[in-house]
């Protein structure tokens, strides 16, 4: 660290004692153009700084945020039809039973296996 810092100082210093040799238009045009350069320079800007959450929403979210969207979006669809294809589901068997316990069938019915045959059988012909 002590030789770097030792090195750039003899650079620095040679180059101070350069300048003194040049004339005055050439130094001119030397600070305009170190001018440009610091005005061309990006400026680093303030973050939003709350223990990394600035950073998390800024650098990270949204650059992707369209995506993100986007993703979510689907998610909501797939959960949307997953929840309306259970809730059809629910009301084809509450048809079924209420059918099945609105007939005057005895209980004796319902426990033979023959008749779970036929139930079988007449729901996949509807």
């Amino acid at each position: 660290m002590n030789s770097e810092r030792e090195f750039t100082y003899r650079i620095r210093h040679h180059l101070n004692q350069g300048t003194g040799r040049l004339d005055r238009g050439m130094a001119v045009r030397l600070f305009e153009a170190r001018q440009k350069a610091l005005a061309r320079q990006k400026v680093a800007g303030t973050r939003f700084a709350l223990a990394g959450t600035g950073y998390l929403l800024t650098d990270l979210i949204l650059p992707h945020a369209r995506a993100l969207v986007a993703l979510l979006g689907l998610l909501i669809g797939v959960v949307g039809i997953s929840v309306w294809n259970d809730a059809r589901q629910a009301a084809e068997l509450e048809e079924i039973d209420s059918a099945l316990l609105a007939d005057d069938l005895p209980i004796n019915a319902y426990l033979d296996k023959g008749f779970q045959a036929w139930l079988s059988e007449q729901s996949s012909q509807d």
